[in-house]
């Protein structure tokens, strides 16, 4: 069969493990990179070691005395957390009824799952009338209002863990009392530093074979000015999920054309989503390309800037 995928901006939830990860928020959030840039300027000639691990780069001459070389690095790290998040709605006639009703659900909830206490928050949302509306009694009268006849609470249960594993079964305890709104999972790295820092280390690394290697084709370095400036940021799985369709021709009658009793269904009326993690392609060195689950992939972006002095 042939497929055809349609990149789209959004998020969905997904009733398998991958898609849980995205969970409903997707649906409000444009696909975006959670990222946090940092500038710095230092000189090139503090750094030491030098391997060459790729073998493309981008080499940017701006005229006959300045000289751009831009290195890009990406990284899959596994993440050590998480932070699953489940909506809780109930409806009752008055509001003590309400709490008393979602109180069990969640006590029973927590309970199922054997989860530490000090790993879970249950979040408070929103109390709301529900209202009917009904005709006035007022002779003459043919005017509507509305009248109160219920409350509608809201709680958000927050789960924290570190065996992804644990994901099905807290969706599983959830479902049995009746929690089946999984809003999100966050991935969570909680050593951010040592990734950047490798990241960096093979780009300072590159960045210096790539000069020595101009050097050896007659280029001179002698400037009078060098400078660094890069950018770091992460990309998390959330972020990372795309919508796709099945193709089938819609020409049904072909397949057996003296039936009527017999209705066709088209795939493409559903829709699926798959991790379609940031590719390779436009990167110099790329460290554990070939994690297979959702992972946070850490980006580094160096260029090296010099000055020649004009002889």
């Amino acid at each position: 069969m042939k497929t055809l995928f349609i990149f789209i901006l959004g998020v969905i939830i997904c009733v398998n493990l991958l898609g849980q990860a995205s969970g409903n928020w997707y649906y409000q959030k444009s696909k975006s990179s959670e990222t946090s840039t940092l500038f710095r300027e230092y000189d090139i000639n503090t750094t030491s070691g030098i391997t060459q691990s790729a073998y493309n780069y981008y080499f940017q001459p701006e005229n006959d005395t300045v000289i751009y070389l831009e290195v890009k690095a990406i990284m899959n790290v596994l993440p050590d957390a998480f932070i699953m998040i489940l909506g809780v709605s109930q409806v009752a006639k008055d509001l003590e009824t309400a709490y008393d009703l979602m109180d069990q659900r969640i006590i029973s909830f927590i309970n199922e799952t054997g989860i530490d206490k000090k790993n879970v928050y249950v979040d408070f949302i929103s109390q709301t009338p529900i209202f009917s509306r009904e005709k006035d009694k007022k002779i003459f009268s043919k005017k509507l209002i509305e009248v109160p006849k219920g409350y509608e609470l809201k709680k958000n249960i927050h789960l924290f863990y570190t065996d992804r594993s644990l994901s099905d079964y807290y969706i599983k305890i959830a479902a049995k009392n009746e929690i089946y709104d999984v809003i999100r999972v966050e991935h969570i790295v909680t050593d951010q530093q040592s990734p950047l820092k490798i990241l960096r280390g093979e780009c300072v690394k590159l960045l210096k074979v790539y000069t020595q290697e101009l050097a050896e084709l007659g280029i001179s370095f002698d400037a009078n000015y060098k400078s660094i400036e890069e950018s770091s940021y992460c990309i998390f799985p959330n972020n990372q999920y795309s919508l796709f369709t099945s193709y089938m021709p819609s020409n049904y009658e072909v397949l057996n054309p003296n039936t009527t009793d017999i209705n066709y269904v088209n795939p493409n009326e559903k829709i699926n989503l798959f991790y379609d993690r940031v590719s390779y392609s436009n990167f110099d060195i790329v460290i554990n390309p070939d994690i297979v689950e959702p992972c946070v992939q850490f980006i580094q972006k160096m260029k090296f800037k010099l000055v020649l002095k004009k002889k």
